[in-house]
C-alpha cells in the first residue's frame, strides 16, 4: 500500500506550506552581473503560498520558522571569477560561513559550470532572501534557478 504520511508524528503542519522555484521569464542567454548586484529571477515554476515576489526578485517569509533554500547557477561564459551568495534582508551577514566567505566562488577559469549552494536558516515573518553576485559574474538564464521551502 502507498504511504500517505497520516501516521507520521513530529512533523510541523507548516512544513511545505510555502515553497517556490524561481527562474527567468525566458531563456535570454547570458547576462553579466557586477559585484553586489542582485540576480533578477523574475518568474516562477511554482510559488505555493505566493511568497516569492517576482517584482522585487525575492522570497518573503510568511511566518517565523526554519527555511531551506538552494540555487543552481550556470555560469562562467567569459568570466573566470564567479561568486554568488544568499542575502537576508539585504545583507550577507548570518548567511555566509563563519569566516565571512561567500556562499560559492570559482576561479578555475572561464569554462561553463553550475555553482550550487544551499542554506538552512531561521527567518522571522517578513524577512526576505535574495541571491547576489559577490564578484563580477556571468549567468546563463536557461539553466539557472533557485528555490526553497518552509520546513517548520
Amino acid at each position: 500500500p502507498a504511504i500517505d504520511g497520516s501516521n507520521l508524528t513530529g512533523i510541523s503542519s507548516a512544513a511545505g506550506s510555502s515553497h517556490f522555484q524561481a527562474v527567468f521569464t525566458s531563456d535570454t542567454g547570458w547576462a553579466t552581473y557586477g559585484a553586489g548586484t542582485k540576480i533578477t529571477f523574475n518568474a516562477t515554476h511554482r510559488n505555493v503560498g505566493t511568497d516569492f515576489d517576482t517584482t522585487n526578485n525575492r522570497y518573503v517569509a510568511p511566518a517565523d520558522g526554519v527555511y531551506l533554500f538552494y540555487y543552481g547557477i550556470y555560469t562562467a561564459f567569459n568570466d573566470s571569477t564567479n561568486g554568488f551568495q544568499f542575502t537576508k534582508n539585504g545583507s550577507g551577514s548570518g548567511v555566509v560561513d563563519l569566516s565571512g566567505n561567500v556562499t560559492t566562488y570559482n576561479e578555475q577559469g572561464a569554462g561553463n559550470h553550475v555553482q550550487t549552494a544551499s542554506v538552512c536558516i531561521n527567518l522571522s515573518a517578513n524577512d526576505y532572501i535574495e541571491i547576489y553576485a559577490h564578484t563580477p559574474s556571468d549567468v546563463y538564464a536557461g539553466h539557472t534557478s533557485w528555490g526553497g521551502c518552509r520546513i517548520s
